[in-house]
C-alpha cells in the first residue's frame, strides 16, 4: 500500500513541485495552501507525513505543527518543516513544537527523496516509544521547550549536520575555486586590462571622428536634421539654427511641428507617407522660420532603419530656396512683360491708327456742331478715345520702359488738369482738395506720363473710398540734404519738386504694403484692377530720377510722395506755353505718307481746315515720286514709320538723299524706340505718336517750320 503525504505550501509553483517529485517516487500526495486547510484535510483523512512550509500567512509551519499533536494527530503522521535556514535557533523552535525534521530550502530532488524515506522508515519506531520528555534549551537568551525524545533529537541534529556539512563542504569548494580564480586573477585582470585599454583606445578613436564629422555637418550649407519617428529632433546642425533661427539647444527634443513645419500641411502629410512607403521623399516645401517668416525649402528625406530593418530616425537634409523662387518668379513676370509687349507692339500700331481719325475728327466736328448736348457727347467720345490711347501707351511704356519726349514743366498745370478730370468723370461724393503755391520749381519730364502718374494716384484714391471721401494733392518744392540721401538709398542731395496724394480711405494693410508696386499685385477684386497702375507710377518716377514713399494706416487713409527733380525754368531753357492755341497753316503743304486710307483722309481734312494745303501717298515709293515731282512746293513731309514695302525709316533716308534740308516729321503708333531709332540715323527727326489729336499736329508743324517754341514766364 502506497504511503501518502500531506504538503503545506502556499507558493503554488513550490507546491507543485514537491507534489510531481513525490509521485514520481511513488507516493500518494496530497496539497493544501495554508494551516487551517490542512488541519481540515487531517481530520478527514489519515497520511503518513505532513510536510509544510515554515513562512506561511495566517497560521505559520509551528503552529501548525503544534496544532497537529494538539489533536493526537502525531501518532498517526510525521511532520516535516521546510525551512530556508538553519540556524539552530530553528531547530530548537522546530523540537519545541514537536516536528521530527526538516529539510533545507531550496532541496535537491534526490535529497529530498532519500530524507523523506529515512524519515517514513523512523516512523516504526517512533510508534512504539515513550511519551517524549520535556526538557528546557536556553539560547541566545531566549527559553525553549523541547517536546521530543532521542530519537527526534537525532533526526534533527543529524539533518543539521548533513545541511552544515553540505554547506562546509559548497564553502570548501568555493574557497577551491576562489584560490584557483587568484592564481589567476592577475593574468585575468591583465588580459581584461589590456583590453579594456583596446577599447577605451577605440572609443576614443570613434569619438574622434563622431567629433570630426559633426564639424563637417556643421559646415555644411545645408540644414541637416535627424529625427526619431516621433518626429522629435535628435541632431540640429549650424546650418539649421541659419535658416531657422531656432538655437540646437531649443530645437532638440522639440516637435518639428513646432519649430518649422506644419504636422497638419496636406503636403507634409502626403510627404511623410511616401517617405515610410518608399524610405525617400524629395521635394520643395513651405516652412516657417522661428520669427515667422515664410521659407521654401528644396529637402531630402531619408528613412533610416535599425539592424532588424524597422525604421529607427529620420535624415532631413533642407537647402533654402526662396531666394531662387523669387527670382524664378521675377524671371517669369520678365517674360510675361516682355510677352505683354511684344503683343501689345503688335496691336499698338492699328489700334492708335484706329483712335488717331476719332480724335483728329472731334476738332472738327466742334466747329460745325453748336449744339450744347452734342459737344458733350464729342467731348465724351473724345475723352475715351483719350484714355484708350494712353491706356495702350501705358502698357507699351510698363512692359518695354518707353522715354517719352521731356520738356521743362510747371507741375501746377498738371494738378489743375487732374482737377478738372476729376469733376468731370468722378462721383460726386470724391472731394477733390488742391493746393498749389504760387512759387513752384519745374520739373522736366513727359507731361503724359506724369499726368498718367496723378490719374493713376486718383483712381487707387477713388477705389479706396467707395463710400466717397476726401483727396488732397498737393505740390511744392523741398531740398533734401546729405542727411536724408543716406537714409534714403534712392534720393540724391538737392531740390525736388514734392507731389504728395492723400486720401481718407480704407488704408493699406502693413502685411501687403512692401508688394502694392509689383507688377500685377492687386488688393482689389477680380475685374476691377489690373495690377500695373501703381507698378507703373514707379516706372515713370525712377525714369524721371525721381523716387516714391508711401505711408498708410488701416482704416485712415494712405498718403503717397512723389519726389522729382526740380529745374530752373528760366535758366535758358525754353517752356512751352500750353495755354496759347497753336498757330495755323498759312498756305503751306504737307505731305501725308500713311499706309492707312482713314488716317489719310482725317489728317488731310484736319490740315486743309486751318490752313494748309495737302499731298497723300499710301506708301513710301508713291511718296518719293512726288516729293520728286512738287519737291519746292512740299514744306514738310508727315510719315508713318511703319508701311509696307517702303517703310518710314527708308523713306525718310531716301528724301534726305534727294534734298538734304527736307523737313520731316515722323508719327506711329507703336511710341518704340527701336523704331524712332532708324528714322534719326541721318540726323534728328521730331517725332509725333499716334493717335495724335489735331493740337498736337498743329502744334508739331508749328515747331518744325518756324523752329519756334513761344515762351512763357509760368508763374
Amino acid at each position: 500500500m502506497k504511503q501518502s503525504i500531506l504538503i503545506v505550501e502556499d507558493e503554488p509553483v513550490q507546491a507543485m513541485k514537491l507534489q510531481f517529485v513525490l509521485e514520481q517516487a511513488g507516493y500518494t500526495v496530497h496539497a493544501t495552501d495554508n494551516g487551517m486547510s490542512a488541519l481540515s484535510f487531517l481530520e478527514q483523512n489519515a497520511v503518513d507525513l505532513v510536510i509544510s512550509d515554515v513562512m506561511m500567512p495566517g497560521m505559520d509551519g509551528y503552529t501548525l505543527c503544534r496544532r497537529i499533536h494538539q489533536t493526537g494527530q502525531s501518532k498517526k503522521c510525521m511532520v516535516v518543516l521546510l525551512t530556508s535556514q538553519a540556524d539552530p535557533s530553528d531547530v530548537l523552535s522546530g523540537l519545541s513544537v514537536g516536528a521530527d525534521n526538516y529539510i533545507m530550502k531550496p532541496w535537491d530532488p534526490k535529497d529530498l527523496i532519500v530524507r523523506v524515506k529515512q524519515i517514513l522508515a523512523s516512523a516504526s519506531h517512533r510508534l512504539r516509544r515513550e511519551e517524549a520528555e520535556s526538557l528546557e534549551v536556553s539560547y541566545r537568551g531566549k527559553e525553549y521547550v523541547i517536546q521530543a525524545n532521542r530519537l527526534q533529537m537525532l533526526n534533527f541534529f543529524l539533518t543539521t549536520y548533513e545541511t552544515q556539512f553540505r554547506h562546509s563542504r559548497k564553502v570548501a569548494s568555493a574557497r577551491d575555486e576562489l584560490a584557483l580564480i587568484s592564481e589567476n586573477l592577475e593574468q585575468v585582470v591583465a588580459e581584461r586590462t589590456a583590453a579594456l585599454r583596446g577599447e577605451m583606445e577605440e572609443r576614443h578613436r570613434a569619438e574622434e571622428r563622431i567629433a570630426e564629422q559633426a564639424a563637417l555637418l556643421d559646415l555644411a550649407h545645408d540644414a541637416i536634421v535627424v529625427t526619431g519617428t516621433d518626429h522629435e529632433v535628435l541632431y540640429w546642425n549650424k546650418s539649421a539654427e541659419t535658416l531657422y533661427g531656432w538655437p540646437a539647444a531649443e530645437a532638440v527634443g522639440r516637435g518639428v511641428s513646432s519649430l518649422f513645419l506644419n504636422d497638419h500641411d496636406k503636403a507634409a502629410i502626403a510627404a511623410r507617407a511616401k517617405l515610410f512607403e518608399d524610405g525617400r521623399w524629395t521635394g520643395e516645401m513651405d516652412q516657417v522660420t522661428k520669427d515667422g517668416t515664410a521659407l521654401v525649402v528644396q529637402t531630402s528625406w531619408t528613412l533610416v532603419r535599425d539592424a532588424k530593418g524597422e525604421p529607427k530616425s529620420i535624415l532631413t537634409i533642407s537647402t533654402d530656396v526662396s531666394q531662387k523662387k523669387k527670382l524664378e518668379g521675377q524671371f517669369l513676370r520678365a517674360q510675361r512683360m516682355e510677352s505683354i509687349g511684344t503683343l501689345a507692339g503688335g496691336i499698338a500700331h492699328d489700334l492708335n491708327n484706329v483712335l488717331s481719325p476719332v480724335l483728329l475728327s472731334m476738332a472738327i466736328f466742334k466747329e460745325r456742331m453748336k449744339d450744347p448736348d452734342s459737344l458733350k457727347m464729342l467731348g465724351m467720345i473724345e475723352e475715351s478715345a483719350r484714355r484708350g490711347a494712353d491706356m495702350v501707351k501705358q502698357v507699351l511704356m510698363f512692359a518695354r520702359g518707353v522715354q517719352g519726349e521731356r520738356m521743362v514743366l510747371q507741375p501746377r498745370h498738371l494738378v489743375r488738369e487732374m482737377q478738372k478730370i476729376v469733376d468731370q468723370s468722378f462721383p460726386k461724393n470724391f472731394t477733390f482738395e488742391m493746393n498749389t503755391p504760387a512759387q513752384i520749381p519745374c520739373v522736366k519730364g513727359d507731361a503724359t506720363q506724369l499726368h498718367q502718374v496723378l490719374l493713376n494716384l486718383c483712381v487707387n484714391a477713388r477705389d479706396a473710398m467707395p463710400q466717397g471721401g476726401t483727396f488732397r494733392l498737393s505740390v511744392e518744392g523741398v531740398t533734401l540734404d546729405e542727411q536724408y540721401a543716406a537714409l534714403n538709398p534712392e534720393a540724391k542731395p538737392g531740390n525736388y519738386v514734392l507731389v504728395r496724394a492723400s486720401d481718407t480711405g480704407t488704408g493699406i494693410p502693413p502685411e501687403v504694403i512692401d508688394k502694392i508696386f509689383e507688377p500685377f499685385f492687386t488688393t482689389k477684386e477680380v475685374g476691377k484692377g489690373t495690377g500695373l497702375g501703381l507698378s507703373t507710377v514707379l516706372a515713370i518716377v525712377r525714369g524721371h530720377e525721381g523716387f516714391v514713399r508711401v505711408r498708410s494706416q488701416v482704416g485712415t487713409g494712405t498718403t503717397f510722395e512723389i519726389y522729382l527733380p526740380a529745374v530752373d525754368a528760366f535758366d535758358g531753357v525754353q517752356v512751352r506755353n500750353e495755354d496759347a492755341p497753336p498757330r495755323n497753316g498759312n498756305g503751306e503743304t504737307v505731305l501725308v505718307v500713311d499706309d492707312e486710307r482713314i488716317v489719310r483722309e482725317i489728317t488731310r481734312l484736319t490740315l486743309l481746315s486751318h490752313g494748309y494745303n495737302v499731298l497723300t501717298a499710301d506708301e513710301g515709293t508713291e511718296a518719293l515720286a512726288l516729293y520728286s515731282k512738287h519737291g519746292s512746293e512740299i514744306s514738310v513731309v508727315l510719315t508713318d514709320i511703319v508701311m509696307p514695302y517702303l517703310d518710314g525709316a527708308s523713306t525718310i533716308r531716301a528724301l534726305q538723299r534727294m534734298d538734304p534740308d527736307v523737313k520731316v516729321i515722323a508719327c506711329s503708333g507703336l511710341n518704340s524706340n527701336e523704331k524712332r531709332i532708324g528714322a534719326m540715323t541721318l540726323r534728328d527727326v521730331p517725332f509725333l505718336e499716334k493717335p495724335y489729336t489735331t493740337e498736337a499736329l498743329l502744334r508739331k508743324l508749328e515747331e518744325v517750320l518756324h523752329g519756334e517754341v513761344e515762351m512763357s514766364e509760368l508763374a
